[in-house]
């Protein structure tokens, strides 16, 4: 398994995850996982806070990637764009369920910040949308940037499309 390749490929993937909700914010979609993250220790929203919640997503964004990598050596033996989308779609629905969980996990939710609901429900069929889409641009980013899968193996080089001898 190549780690470095799967962290890096983590971390940009949650890096546009990042960019593209500060867009929707910028549009007026009140998204802000960094901010969610950031103030899941009780501290209060700030910048700082929201700097610390950018540096938990990316390193989840990391960890998440790792996890992708090993589906991609041990179960599909391969990796693209569309085999992580397909990662994605499972990353989603474990993401998804554990957002309805945020009140039970997070000291300011309710009361200071708003529960985003299962699938960030609570935001409407838009912050479902975005959710999902968020989701699986980080998987087809995952999976393009991690590549083909090689194993070696009794002399032989497997990948994805072709077997030839060594």
């Amino acid at each position: 398994m190549n780690y470095r390749k799967a962290l890096i490929a983590g971390v940009i993937g949650a890096a546009v995850m990042s960019i593209i909700m500060a867009m929707a914010r910028a549009m007026g979609m009140p998204v802000n996982l960094e901010m969610m993250l950031g103030t899941m220790m009780g501290g209060p929203p700030s910048a700082m806070t929201w700097l610390m919640g950018l540096i938990i997503h990316l390193i989840a964004g990391g960890v998440f990637a790792l996890i992708y990598a090993a589906g991609f050596e041990y179960l599909t033996r391969r990796a693209d764009w569309r085999v992580g989308l397909g990662f994605g779609v499972i990353h989603t629905l474990f993401s998804g369920l554990l957002l309805a969980m945020m009140p039970g996990m997070h000291p300011l939710v309710p009361e200071m910040m708003p529960a985003p609901g299962a699938f960030m429900a609570n935001l409407g069929m838009m912050g479902v949308a975005a959710f999902f889409m968020l989701h699986l641009i980080y998987g087809a980013i995952v999976g393009a940037m991690y590549g083909p899968v090689v194993h070696q193996s009794l002399g032989t080089t497997v990948d994805a499309t072709r077997v030839k001898a060594s």
